[in-house]
């Protein structure tokens, strides 16, 4: 399996998202793993009851976009007296990323006058890209030690600024005629955040072209990109393909910021639903650990997806993601004959058609198929799928592992996964 993954079994591998934010040296506790959502966290919690729990509450918020909330419960620690110079930094970071520069650049000064002194973080916190072209953030970064300027790499040496990075890293993919899609979308992300945006269509609508199938998150970029722009019409035709695509965050369609111009459009809501019933992840507890291959397979656990996503093909039946789902579903309610033809369909219809081959295989090869498993593996990898990992442990492969054939489907995955040009 690749990027987000229940185990055993090839997911959809999710690229960068606009606005995510890091904070992260400036945090306490970060939200723990499995701990669920936000919306689900906020309503288990009792009331903050001193600055601790209101700076802790708020950066949780911030992380999930919800900035407004997020900064007002930043005010609260500072009011209660908590780490008051970084609650103030964070505040800068929210309203930078709800496009206040005013306002950002007001509380940036505020932190550094209250002795917020971590300068690294002001050099490399892609939270404060939104005002880094600003005058008065120039200004301002100028007044500090000329020495903590720089991003610093793993090994302690200094490197350019955000903005100087941004821009040397676009220059060299247009020197060098780049067709690498990663990097392109990568770049086109980050000149987004800086409000670069003639620089940004470039860099997003490359990505998208070099990606192809695997650029649905370029595609949520290309949306925000529309609706900072205020073409809402553009904006909300991209957000559908993304989710179409395979972009899986509702909750960023339903507070990123980026998007505010959009939410008011006749569409957004029956988009905000589709992403909602295409989410593979309300099917999953919050507080599951799926390190143990048993705990995947369950008819009883996968019945609502598999009831859902078979009326959704039957009324939409070219939406490759839904088949995806439903052979997702198929396949841990360990009804693989079924499963092998959802995946199919999902490789007919061009959706991430290296994984959903990859998944044919895997079927197969719990059906001790192992003549289809290998012809599907051909096609995955044919396809570019390039996960040596899921294609050396993952349990779904054990019956086609011993065979001879196996290994050259690992050396082709290998070859697929070649090293990339690591930008700076």
């Amino acid at each position: 399996m690749t990027g987000r993954k229940l185990t055993g079994f090839a997911f959809v591998l999710l690229f960068c998202v606009v606005s995510t934010p890091t904070m992260r040296a400036q945090a306490t506790d970060p939200l723990p793993k499995g701990a669920g959502s936000v919306t689900q966290q906020r309503a288990k919690e009792e009331p903050p009851r001193d600055g601790e729990e209101w700076f802790a509450r708020a950066y949780k918020l911030h992380n999930s976009d919800r900035h407004l909330e997020a900064i007002e419960a930043f005010k609260r620690a500072i009011e209660l007296g908590y780490r008051k110079a970084t609650a103030m930094y964070n505040i800068a970071c929210g309203y930078a990323l709800i496009n206040d520069k005013d306002n950002a650049l007001v509380w940036l000064q505020r932190a550094i006058d209250a002795g917020f002194d971590q300068w690294d973080n002001i050099a490399s916190d892609s939270d404060l890209d939104p005002i880094r072209t600003d005058p008065r953030f120039k200004k301002l970064r100028a007044g500090l030690p000329a020495g903590d300027l720089y991003v610093r790499d793993e090994q302690g040496y200094g490197k350019r600024d955000r903005l100087s990075q941004a821009n040397y890293d676009y220059e060299r993919l247009e020197r060098e005629g780049s067709q690498n899609g990663e990097e392109w979308a990568r770049v086109g992300a980050r000149m987004l955040m800086l409000r670069d945006f003639e620089r940004a269509l470039i860099g997003l609508k490359k990505g998208i072209s070099y990606l192809g199938d695997d650029s649905s998150n370029v595609m949520y970029n290309l949306a925000c990109f529309y609706s900072l722009k205020g073409d809402r019409d553009n904006g909300i035709t991209w957000l559908e393909k993304s989710i179409y695509a395979g972009f899986d965050s509702p909750e960023k369609l339903q507070y990123d910021p980026d998007l505010n111009n959009l939410r008011s459009h006749a569409r957004f809501a029956q988009i905000q639903k589709l992403s909602d019933t295409l989410s593979l992840d309300q099917f999953r507890n919050a507080d599951e650990n799926f390190n143990h291959k048993d705990s995947e397979y369950s008819k009883e656990r996968w019945a609502p997806a598999i009831r859902l996503y078979e009326s959704f093909v039957k009324t939409e039946p070219n939406v490759g993601r839904a088949w995806f789902n439903l052979g997702y579903a198929l396949h841990y309610s360990s009804e693989h004959a079924r499963a092998v033809e959802a995946f199919k369909q999902a490789v007919t219809l061009g959706y991430h058609k290296a994984t959903s081959a990859y998944n044919v295989a895997c079927a197969y090869s719990m059906l001790n198929q192992r003549d289809q498993a290998f012809e599907w593996l051909d096609r995955a990898t044919k396809n570019g799928f390039s996960s040596v990992g899921d294609i050396s442990w993952d349990h779904d492969l054990v019956n086609v592992r011993s065979d001879p054939r196996f290994k050259q489907f690992l050396e082709a995955a290998r070859a697929n996964a070649k090293p990339r040009h690591k930008m700076e």
